[in-house]
This record gives structure tokens, sequence and C-alpha cells, in this order.
């Protein structure tokens, strides 16, 4: 039983997960997206709101959806983590 123990705590993510920061991550979006090059502009995004407040589990390929507001639009995004490490990429707003 204690081999089983130590191993899950040992093992990366067998007893042990990583979640990532929502409130980090919304506001790194709302930065992204506010972007005078890349994305809308200062003062046109608003409400950036992903996975309900809750902080998601990080795990490749999973996914999260953003709720945004553009120029008062309300958008979605969906963000997918692209490792085990908390990367994440957005996808254009819909």
């Amino acid at each position: 039983m204690a081999a089983v123990l130590v191993m899950g705590f040992w093992t990366p993510g067998f007893f042990t997960r990583t979640e990532l920061d929502i409130t980090q991550a919304q506001n790194n979006i709302q930065t992204l997206l506010s972007d005078d090059v890349s994305g809308y502009g200062p003062g046109h995004v608003r409400d950036v709101v992903c996975n309900q407040g809750r902080n998601p589990v990080v795990e490749k390929d999973a996914t999260f959806v953003c709720a945004v507001s553009i120029d008062g639009v309300k958008r979605e995004i969906t963000a997918t983590f692209q490792d085990d490490k908390g990367a994440y990429q957005i996808s254009p707003p819909q």
C-alpha cells in the first residue's frame, strides 16, 4: 500500500494534477486581444470570463471556452492546451 501511495505522488499526474490559473489566463487573453498590432486595440475588449471562472485541469489537447465582449458584441473563444505544462492557443473569436 505504501508503495502505491509513494508512486502515486512520484509519478507526475497520477494522484496530482495541474490547474491553470484562470484569472491570469483571462488577463493574458484580454491583453492579447487588446494589442494594437495583432488584436482589436485598446478599449475594444471587455468582460473576458474563461471556463466560468474555474481553473481548468491542464492536459494536452483539452479545451476551455472564454466569453468576451468585443465592441459590445458577445463572442466566444476556445483555448486548447498545447502541452501538459499549461501552454495554450486561442481560436479567433466566434
